[in-house]
Parts: structure tokens; C-alpha cells; sequence
């Protein structure tokens, strides 16, 4: 599900990756002969497994160093001191455990390079690197990893050059690392978007959270998309201390000479990035000193929608409740003359993207419908909460075009090849999510959307490639802020598979005939609309059921 070889005395750093702990479990290596086999125990992680492994062994071989080593590496407590035992002396304080992790859970072979040289090859399904950023592998990466030995003044083999990082398999990751999300501003700081970074469970855990907030935001979503209240340059002063579910953050002193909001905006990113930690407030020292801090609005980092899936059937667009069609307050029935055949509905309802005969319509009140794009092989347009209605042919993802309420478009280019299936604007509207089919199969992609200084979209951020299967995507929504799904068809069979953005994906189940998916209040709230009509949702272990609804398209809720 998740996802070198060097000469130089110093080994690379493991593949970019990133930060982390554990290895795995039993492991044999024989000590005669050049090649010997370490297995790597792929078990369900066991808090028992987490206690100090044993220091190395007197009298140990190179392959039993290397061994022992890679066990030790699975436990991150007292900053790998065990670990840190297998190193030599000068090596022991450069080796940086926390510059990668290599998911794995495939056997390691190691082979005798030379006298004093043993290089192995880690077949990785996913790797997190120095930031904590989480990379799932489409197949699996292969890695040449080099670990050279020299003897101390006991004649003890130690290791003296390494690749910084950690191997951990799937299980072991799963116990020792968690996902947490680090909170930035959209442009006009109304919301709060995530960036989720993986870490391990130690006890820097909270110095790492804050200081992945500090240096800002990770490259797609950079350059606007998203913004961050900390002026540049701001570090942090020591560890936070959190007591009775409140954070004390000690920063430089930049945070001093900030706007009374600016400090505000501080304290809730930092209260908000680190809840996973069970912080349900924030406060801001400097050099010990407290930074007052005034009251003022809090953004929104949970956006909801309507609790039932919005439909259109009958002539009637509507909330889809106990087999009927509840009629939207002046939208329900004026879009049938559209033709219409899929929607974006905006956050407050008033207002309607609709996809018709015609093109793209945008449906506002009680005011008639406007024709908005009149280009040939549109697809489902989407709303973004600034009101703009987002358009694009399906053959020309480089031809985006959000239209402003006076009906002007203004271009963006996608910077991606293939065909668009689906486009959906998040519910912040930082971040554009596409479907595409290209000439090497599909693809799903988020870019940050930049804005200027009155919130219009000017251009799209460098793509983040959302690793999916082969099997081509009939569309893909929000669940979230920070989780997509995705509908596709592989081999006949229809899929629904949810994406954590720079996390681990979760395959739902299958709905025969599925033609849409839509996102709810999370994956409760996902619906699948399939060819006859019938609309499904997901109950609990049971999977997908008829929900008893019937539409003729779902309608997609910013």
C-alpha cells in the first residue's frame, strides 16, 4: 500500500527520504561467505518490541554489526542510543536517523563489496523524508545502500559510514510512526489547510511539528497557495512544553514586533498543527516572557457540507432524503431547462454551477441562469468559496478557466498533458484537484491555486502526483481537506479508493456499474452514484448498500 550505490566513504543520505524509526524485527545473518540473507520480520507491530534492543555483541562480524544495527534501528528512543553503540566514535554523532525512513517489507541481502565494505538493496514502497513528508511508491523503488567498517582501539568491528535514515517494514511504521497535520492560512486567512508530515512517537515529536511549521509549508502548495502568520526567519527557542492539554512555545524574538492579529494567527496555528499531541490551546514566549495575545475570530479547519447527498432527478435539484427530492430554495427546479448533467453546488446553496446542453451555466438566487462557457467538451465545472466558477475542456487541462461574478474568466494552465476527467476546487479553495487520463495512464494531481491581493486565481502551483493504480479514474472528490477519493474501473471491477494527501491510501470496497463518487463529512459521507440510477453509501463493515435514493447525477458540495 506504501510505497544506491556510493563510493565515497560517507554514504548518501537514504533516497530524499525522511525521518524515522524501526526496522524490523528478526533478522539472521550468517557470518561466513560474501552473501547472506537478513530477513525482515513483517509481523504486527508489539509495544513489546519497542524496548531497548541488545548493545553489540563482543567478538560480532561484520554481518552481525549490520544486523544488529538495522534491529536497533527500529526503536528511536533516547535519540537511537542503542543504535548509535554499532557506530564508531566519530561517526556516532553525524549518522542522522531522522533524514529518511524506507518502507519495507521485502528480504535484504547483503553483499561483500570489499574487506570492509557491505551494500544491501531495499526494495521500498513508500519513504518519508527529512520534513516528514509521506511518499507512496507505484510498485516498488529499489535503493543501493552502503555501510563501510573499521575496527576500534578494542579490535571491535564498528560501523564508520552509513546512509543517514532508518528501514522500517509496513508494520513496524504503522506502530511508531502517525500522521500530523501542520495548519496554514489560506491567502485571506479564513481557513486553516493541512500539510501532513509523518513522525515518529518520541519525545520530539512536538519540537518537530513546530519546526516544520516554521520553515513553512512543502513545495506544492509554496508560492501562495497557502500562507503562514510566522514572520521569516522565526525559530524556535526550545522545546515546547504542553501541561493540561495547553502548548508552550518558546520562539525568537521576530514573533515580538508582529500585529496583534498576526500574534493571534501564531497561536492558532501552533495550538491547531499540534492537537495531534492532545493541545487543545496555544500560547507564545519569548526568551520565558509571554507575547499577549488578543481574542479575535477563529478560521475554519473542519468545512462540512449538507449531511445528505445533493441530487438532481426529475427535473429537480435537491437534498436526496427518504427516496425523494427536497427541493434547493430557489435552484430546485430552475436548472431543467439547462439540460443539465452534473453540478457544483456552493457553500451556502445560494449558488449553482451547472454543466448543461449549452456549457457552463452558473444559477445564483432566484436571478435566471447564465451561460458562463460555451466551449465544446467542458467538464462537471466546480465553485470555489470566492464565488468563481471553474471551467475547463476535457481535452485542454492547459485552458482552465475561472470565471468572476461579473462573468469574465480569468486563465490558468494546468501544466499537465492528458485528458481531464474530473476538476474539483477544495473546500478552502487553495488546492485544485484533477482527474486525468494520459498517454502513460492515469493520473491524479493537486495544485496549489495562487491567488492576488483580491483572492483572484492568477495561475496553479507545481503539481502534487497523487500515486493511484492503473486502472482508469471515472472521477474523484473531496472528502476532506485533507482526503480525496477516487472512483475507477480496472479489469470490470469499479473501485473506491480515499487518499490521506502525503499519506496512506485505503481502498473502500467496489459498487458494480459505478458511474460518480462524491465526497461527504468524511468517508461516511462518500457517495457512489451507479448506472441505473441508484445512489450508495458505505455501511460500516458491511460496505456499500443501496441508500434507497435514486438521481440522475449527484451534485459535488463546496
Amino acid at each position: 500500500m506504501m510505497r544506491r550505490n556510493s563510493r565515497g566513504r560517507r554514504a548518501a543520505p537514504i533516497a530524499g527520504v525522511l525521518a524515522a524509526l524501526l526496522l524490523a524485527g528478526c533478522a539472521d545473518i550468517p557470518t561466513s561467505g560474501d552473501v547472506s540473507t537478513l530477513t525482515i520480520d513483517s509481523t504486527v507491530g508489539d509495544p513489546a518490541l519497542l524496548t531497548l534492543p541488545e548493545a553489540p555483541a563482543k567478538g560480532a562480524s561484520q554481518a552481525e554489526i549490520l544486523d544488529g544495527f538495522i534491529r536497533a534501528g527500529r526503536v528511536p528512543q533516547v535519540n537511537y542510543q542503542v543504535a548509535r553503540e554499532y557506530l564508531t566514535d566519530d561517526f556516532r554523532t553525524r549518522w542522522n536517523p531522522n533524514a529518511g525512513v524506507l518502507v519495507s517489507s521485502s528480504p535484504i541481502t547483503p553483499v561483500e563489496v570489499s574487506n570492509d565494505v557491505l551494500q544491501i538493496s531495499v526494495e521500498s514502497s513508500a519513504t518519508v523524508d527529512a520534513d516528514g513528508r509521506y511518499t507512496t511508491s507505484v510498485g516498488t523503488r529499489g535503493t543501493l545502500l552502503q555501510y563501510h567498517f573499521r575496527k576500534d582501539s578494542k579490535g571491535q568491528w564498528r560501523i564508520s559510514a552509513a546512509p543517514d535514515g532508518t528501514i522500517l517494514t509496513p508494520n513496524r511504521f504503522d506502530a511508531i510512526f502517525h500522521g500530523y497535520d501542520l495548519f496554514f492560512f489560506d491567502p485571506g486567512f479564513d481557513y486553516l489547510v493541512p500539510d501532513r508530515r509523518w513522525y515518529a512517537d518520541a519525545t520530539q515529536v512536538a519540537t518537530r511539528i513546530v519546526k516544520g511549521l516554521l520553515a513553512g509549508p512543502s513545495p506544492w502548495l509554496a508560492g501562495g497557495a497557502v500562507v503562514s502568520a510566522f514572520p521569516s526567519g522565526t525559530e524556535l527557542a526550545g522545546a515546547p512544553v504542553i501541561d493540561s492539554g495547553r502548548a508552550t512555545v518558546d520562539l525568537s524574538s521576530q514573533v515580538s514586533s508582529e500585529s496583534a492579529t498576526a500574534k493571534r494567527r501564531m497561536t492558532q496555528q501552533l495550538a491547531q498543527s499540534l492537537s495531534g499531541l492532545g493541545t487543545a490551546s496555544a500560547s507564545i514566549t519569548v526568551g520565558g516572557f509571554p507575547v499577549a495575545v488578543t481574542d479575535g475570530p477563529e478560521p475554519d479547519r473542519n468545512l462540512s457540507v449538507l449531511q445528505d447527498p445533493v441530487g438532481f432527478e426529475k427535473g429537480v435539484l435537491g437534498t436526496l432524503v427518504g427516496g425523494a427530492v427536497h427541493p434547493l430554495p430557489g435552484i430546485g427546479t430552475a436548472i431543467d431547462k439547462l439540460g443539465p448533467v452534473g453540478a457544483a453546488l456552493g457553500r451556502d446553496g445560494s449558488q449553482l454551477a451547472v454543466l448543461g446542453s449549452a456549457g457552463v451555466s452558473i444559477v445564483r438566487g432566484s436571478a435566471p441562469a447564465a451561460l458562463l462557457d460555451s466551449r465544446a467538451g467542458l467538464v462537471v465545472p466546480s465553485l470555489d468559496p470566492e464565488g468563481f466558477v471553474w471551467s475547463v475542456p476535457a481535452r485542454h487541462p492547459e485552458a482552465i478557466a475561472a470565471w468572476d461574478a461579473g462573468g469574465k474568466p480569468h486563465p490558468l494552465s494546468l501544466g499537465a498533458a492528458g485528458t481531464v476527467v474530473s476538476m474539483a476546487v477544495s473546500r478552502d479553495g487553495t488546492r485544485l484537484l484533477v482527474a486525468l487520463q494520459s498517454s502513460s495512464g492515469p493520473q491524479l494531481l493537486v495544485a496549489g491555486i495562487i491567488r492576488d491581493k483580491d483572492l483572484v486565481p492568477t495561475s496553479l502551483g507545481q503539481p502534487y502526483y497523487v500515486p493511484v493504480g492503473q486502472g482508469a479514474i471515472i472521477g474523484a472528490s473531496w472528502v476532506d481537506s485533507g482526503t480525496v477519493v477516487v472512483l475507477s474501473q480496472d479489469g470490470g471491477t469499479d473501485s473506491v479508493t480515499s487518499y490521506e494527501l502525503g499519506g496512506e491510501q485505503k481502498e473502500l470496497g467496489t459498487v458494480d456499474g459505478a458511474v460518480e463518487v462524491v465526497g461527504g463529512n468524511g468517508t461516511d459521507g462518500i457517495r457512489v452514484l451507479d448506472s441505473s440510477g441508484s445512489v450508495f453509501s458505505l455501511s460500516g463493515t458491511i460496505g456499500w448498500q443501496d441508500a434507497g435514493l435514486k438521481a440522475s447525477f449527484l451534485a459535488s458540495q463546496q
